[in-house]
């Protein structure tokens, strides 16, 4: 941003890009600033609207999200993946009907597109339509697209319904597809908590918020990890470690999640005016 290499012309994705490395590494404040300046360089880049939006969703301010994203939709309306960001953050503000309306709209905009169905399946089940969920599920597991998020689609399902065991194994494939999925995490060390393992447990929500906040269901996970880490924190989990147990399956669990190291965050970035990746440092 500061060497004077990218033209005057572009200087909003730079800010764009820039900003998005910030609210990837957790700064909101500074995320915000620059897709502020990106609105303020380019008012008709709308994906500006809707990347400010989710990082005032992530700051706690569901309001501000709103207006962003419904700028979002009204600017860019045809396509689906702001309908889908905003319904998102309706089902965080329990507005579950206005969620559904969105992924209405952006299933209509694109059938293949998958995460639409696959988080209409998740606000089923917490309506207690179960079958329906999973029916939306199966479908998206038919045509073998996001094949992860599907998987932990289902086991949420499958968790919600009480069947732990089918929940595990769909959350154990959706984590052997990919290793870092926060939300699958997250519902792992649910269904610890609920055999009583709340080391193992722990450490799971602990990688929850480690991982990437916008894979599917992210935030959602996030917030319920670091619900659950308070809990645990207070000694009020609800259900001690069966001691039996805790030696075999937590010594497992526990060499399974060991955190890696924290790496330097990967600021390599697609342009979309450009059609280039750049990479630049993160603090610039």
């Amino acid at each position: 941003m500061s060497s004077g290499r990218l033209p005057r012309e572009q200087m909003y994705i730079g800010h764009f890009n820039r900003g998005t490395g910030y609210r990837r590494a957790g700064d909101t404040a500074k995320a915000i600033n620059d897709f502020t300046r990106v609105l303020e360089l380019k008012p008709d880049f709308v994906r500006a609207y809707e990347a400010r939006g989710m990082v005032h969703a992530d700051s706690g301010n569901p309001e501000k999200a709103m207006a962003d994203l419904d700028e979002a939709v009204k600017r860019g309306g045809d396509q689906w993946q702001f309908h889908y960001s905003r319904a998102v953050v309706r089902r965080a503000d329990g507005d579950r009907d206005g969620a559904l309306r969105d992924l209405e709209a952006a299933m209509d905009l694109d059938r293949e597109a998958a995460f639409p169905p696959l988080m209409r399946a998740l606000i089923l089940a917490d309506q207690g339509s179960f079958e329906s969920a999973r029916s939306e599920i199966n479908r998206v597991l038919s045509r073998g697209s996001e094949t992860a998020a599907a998987h932990y689609a289902r086991a949420s399902v499958a968790f919600a319904e009480g069947r732990v065991e089918a929940a595990e194994k769909d959350v154990d494939r959706a984590l052997d597809l990919r290793g870092d999925f926060a939300a699958a995490h997250m519902l792992k060390g649910r269904i610890l908590e609920e055999r009583g393992v709340a080391s193992a447990a722990r450490q799971r929500f602990e990688k929850a918020l480690a991982d990437p906040t916008d894979s599917f269901d992210g935030r959602a996970a996030r917030r319920l990890a670091k619900a659950r880490l308070a809990i645990g924190d207070r000694g009020d989990s609800g259900k001690p470690e069966n001691s039996a147990r805790k030696k075999s399956v937590a010594k497992a669990d526990v060499a399974e999640v060991k955190l890696e190291k924290p790496r330097p965050l990967d600021c390599k970035v697609f342009l979309p005016a450009t059609g280039s990746v750049v990479t630049a440092k993160c603090s610039e």
